[in-house]
C-alpha cells in the first residue's frame, strides 16, 4: 500500500485534510480492498521513512515532502529507497 500512496502523492498533494487524502486512496484502490487503515498506516510508515510531513495546521497543503521521497523518486518506488537504504546501512 505504501507504493500506492506514494504514486497518489506524484500527482496530487494539494489536500486541506489527511482524511480527504485517506479517502482519494481508497476510492481509486477499490480492487485492492484499500481499507481507512491500511493506508492510514502506510502513510504513518511514509512519514517515518521521512518521505513526508503532515502539517495539520495548514489550510492548502497538509501533505508535505521530504529529502527522501524525492530520492525515492529518482529511485522508482519505495521499495527501491528502502532496498538501497539498507544495503548502505549493512555497508
Amino acid at each position: 500500500m505504501e507504493e500506492e500512496v506514494f504514486k497518489a502523492l506524484l500527482t496530487d498533494t494539494k489536500f486541506n485534510r489527511i482524511d480527504n487524502f485517506i479517502q482519494k486512496i481508497i476510492d481509486t484502490n477499490k480492487h485492492t480492498n484499500a481499507t481507512y487503515e491500511t493506508v492510514r498506516e502506510s502513510i504513518i510508515k511514509l512519514v517515518l521513512y521521512r518521505f513526508i510531513k503532515i502539517d495539520p495546521t495548514s489550510s492548502q497543503d497538509c501533505i508535505l515532502k521530504e529529502p527522501n521521497f524525492y530520492q525515492a523518486l529518482e529511485l522508482g518506488s519505495v521499495s527501491s529507497w528502502l532496498e538501497k537504504r539498507r544495503t548502505y546501512e549493512y555497508s
